[in-house]
């Protein structure tokens, strides 16, 4: 690999920055181009001098163009043809709809439900795609990248980038978590991981026994007896919660009340600019969005809890953090959840309850209403967010999910899993994924009374998840801002070994 397109945003500039400083120095990548997000991103990546990203393509300066002109439909038309559908890309729609600040008006740290309210008119939007869509194809076949990188994929800039790549032939990489621990794999395909899935199948066509199959046995063993696959990016998450009870932490306020500043100074500066950025968001609207969380933590949801009985037949369905790619990305059909969970409620047997439980990451985040308007469907029963899960594992029947951790929990233990969205366990054979919902009772039906666990399948997939990831604390370098540390963190290091291992398989 001689010349790397990387995906920068916001904090991840300076990690992506660090990577390619590494792979210049280490690997002899010599161009790098870049497509970034933030107004932040962007100052750094002009400033630094380490390396040239040439061209470099900024989204909010390309959403400037707006306005400049009429909407192409001709473009858009033939640029539907040659990367949707028939291309076995999905229709343009769909790049906009996984996009939560141009469908759902939602910025950054607003976890909440997510509900349909675009920024824009069709008209407008239709511009906000025609804009981003000529840059990319241009940038895309011009300078002709040997392969694209990707933190994340989230935003109409991400889905254009990507679907053009994948028909023009250019290869993609994907950083992604395979849910073990702080392991972190690469992967072609956002949908899935497909180096895994690679190691998968070949485990299972030569019926090998590799030193990873002896760890895959000690990490199914160890989640058996004590239920945790130590996710740490979880744990972080839960933990910046807000706590019931506590209404004031002096540590905590001068935290926000400097974050505050930053975030007044930022907006005030860049208010007409169409940015991701965590730290450009209104002020007023920032506040107002943790007043009402403080509220709903306060007020609480106890008094709609059902305690659970372990003795009745029932299903459990987490309830997914929201607004995510693992839902608006990944399941675009289905990010309803309250319709869905109507739509599995009504497709279990009769006498099936189905329990709900909230995100422990979105406790204090959506509205009482929202738990009402799930408890007028007869037989599901909301259940405290505290109840550990491994627990509800042992006893469910079935558990149904989006693309959530809990579907992969459940495969460990043998328990039935149906699924709504691309997400990688659904390479297992005793996972069934939804395509069609008038087949949902059907497909619960085989899951409940005709299901077939495969021990050997699981070991051979988890001992591919080993062979395919590597250990890096990922979360941890969030908020480094020292290049040279975060250039020699082995994590990261030993992250680009794996990405360069597989552009050589590639190349």
């Amino acid at each position: 690999m001689k010349k790397l397109c990387i995906v920068m945003q916001s904090q991840y500039a300076k990690i992506g920055h660090a990577f390619a400083v590494h792979l210049k120095e280490r690997y002899g990548v010599a161009e790098f181009s870049a497509y970034v997000f933030s107004l932040g991103a962007a100052e750094f990546l002009r400033g630094q001098r380490d390396i040239a990203y040439a061209p470099m393509l900024v989204d909010h300066e390309l959403h400037e163009g707006l306005n400049a002109g009429p909407t192409d439909r001709e473009y858009i038309a033939r640029f539907e043809e040659t990367y949707g559908p028939d291309a076995h890309g999905p229709n343009l729609w769909q790049y906009l709809w996984c996009d939560r600040k141009l469908m759902m008006s939602m910025g950054p740290k607003e976890e909440t439900t997510t509900v349909l309210d675009p920024l824009y008119d069709h008209d407008r939007l239709m511009r906000a795609f025609q804009v981003r869509a000529k840059a990319i194809e241009a940038m895309l076949k011009n300078d002709r990248p040997d392969a694209l990188f990707f933190f994340a994929i989230g935003t109409l800039g991400h889905r254009i980038l990507y679907h053009v790549a994948q028909t023009l032939g250019i290869p993609c990489y994907n950083i992604d978590f395979p849910r073990v621990a702080n392991r972190m794999c690469i992967s072609k395909d956002y949908r899935t991981l497909s180096t895994v899935e690679d190691a998968f199948r070949t485990f299972q066509k030569e019926n090998i026994q590799t030193p990873f199959h002896d760890e895959a046995k000690k990490l199914l063993d160890q989640f058996r007896t004590t239920g945790s696959l130590n996710l740490q990016y979880m744990d972080i998450a839960v933990g910046v919660l807000p706590k019931k009870g506590q209404l004031f932490n002096p540590e905590k306020f001068k935290r926000s009340v400097s974050y505050l500043i930053t975030l007044s100074k930022n907006y005030w500066k860049n208010r007409r600019l169409f940015v991701y950025g965590m730290t450009d968001a209104n002020p007023i609207r920032f506040i107002g969005h943790k007043i009402k969380q403080r509220y709903r933590m306060m007020r609480g949801v106890e008094d709609l809890y059902t305690p659970t009985d372990w003795s009745e037949n029932f299903a459990y369905f987490p309830l997914h953090y929201e607004p995510e790619l693992s839902i608006l990305l990944l399941s675009p059909f289905y990010f309803d959840q309250i319709e869905l969970i109507k739509y599995i409620a009504r497709s279990l047997p009769l006498e099936y309850k189905l329990y709900v439980k909230e995100h422990p990451a979105m406790v204090s985040k959506r509205a009482r209403s929202y738990y009402k308007k799930l408890l007028k469907i007869p037989n599901v029963r909301l259940i405290h967010h505290k109840t550990p899960g491994f627990e509800i594992l042992k006893h469910a029947k079935l558990v149904t999910a989006i693309t959530g951790t809990t579907g992969w929990e459940a495969g460990l233990v043998g328990v039935p899993v149906v699924s709504f969205g691309e997400v990688f366990y659904n390479a297992l054979s005793f996972v069934k994924r939804v395509h069609n919902i008038e087949e949902l009772p059907q497909v619960i039906r085989q899951q409940l009374f005709h299901f077939h666990y495969d021990e050997k399948e699981m070991a051979d997939f988890v001992a591919a998840v080993l062979a395919e990831s590597v250990p890096f604390d990922f979360s941890k370098l969030w908020y480094e801002n020292d290049i040279p540390k975060l250039k020699e963190n082995a994590g990261l290091q030993t992250f680009a070994a794996l990405m360069m291992r597989h552009a050589r398989k590639t190349g």
